[in-house]
């Protein structure tokens, strides 16, 4: 257990997110690239971390005249994807601070992440609050030392959807994919669209306080 948490948080370190102190920039400046905008922090902490494995179970493709391009570029089988999953507290140089939760998928090779876009609370018959359901979009990710918001390869979104029960044990998590196709060619977040998931809960390892994700 204790290797697959240093596992989880190893990869938070990659990637830039967990805890570290950034020098005070500008609140907002405009990136290189026409269209994207990135916000400077000044902070950025973990709350949490969780990390397991989605299981590709079904096609659910279309016959296209582009499938014999894609199968030569990528191979025309969905491989399983490692998710991590994670919910950060953000403060700008101005001292406001609010959390932001992100996600990243691979496939060992090509990878897709992004932060929270919106979602809400997934209710029990007592109206009492067992699940979560938060869409994340691809255009706007933490890179670095900020968050970047940039939507010029069009609108893909990841839903993860979490639920568990009274004593918040995971009982049910789902992941699923779409993609409005507009922007440049991304053959691997086109087949993520076209196969649904299983996640398996027992590959499941996380750190932190799972309030943060209950909220």
């Amino acid at each position: 257990m204790i290797r697959k948490i240093s596992k989880v948080i190893s990869v938070f370190v990659l990637i830039g997110c967990l805890g570290f102190t950034v020098p005070a920039l500008g609140a907002e400046q405009a990136v290189t690239k026409p269209g994207s905008i990135t916000y400077e922090m000044q902070d950025i902490q973990v709350l949490y971390a969780a990390e397991f494995t989605a299981y590709p179970q079904a096609t659910i493709e279309k016959a296209t005249v582009s499938k014999s391009v894609y199968e030569a570029v990528y191979n025309d089988s969905a491989k399983p994807l490692q998710v991590l999953y994670g919910v950060v507290k953000l403060t700008m140089p101005t001292g406001y601070s609010f959390t932001e939760e992100f996600i990243s998928v691979t496939d060992g090779v090509n990878i897709a992440r992004g932060l929270s876009n919106g979602g809400g609370p997934i209710y029990n018959v007592n109206n009492q609050a067992r699940g979560q359901s938060t869409e994340f979009v691809t255009g706007k990710k933490l890179t670095d030392k900020s968050v970047v918001k940039d939507y010029s390869d069009g609108w893909k979104t990841i839903r993860l959807t979490r639920k568990w029960d009274d004593y918040a044990n995971p009982m049910d998590f789902t992941i699923s994919f779409k993609w409005d196709l507009v922007g440049s060619v991304d053959h691997f977040f086109k087949r993520l669209t076209e196969t649904s998931y299983v996640i398996d809960l027992s590959t499941l390892r996380h750190k932190g306080a799972n309030q943060a994700v209950q909220r």
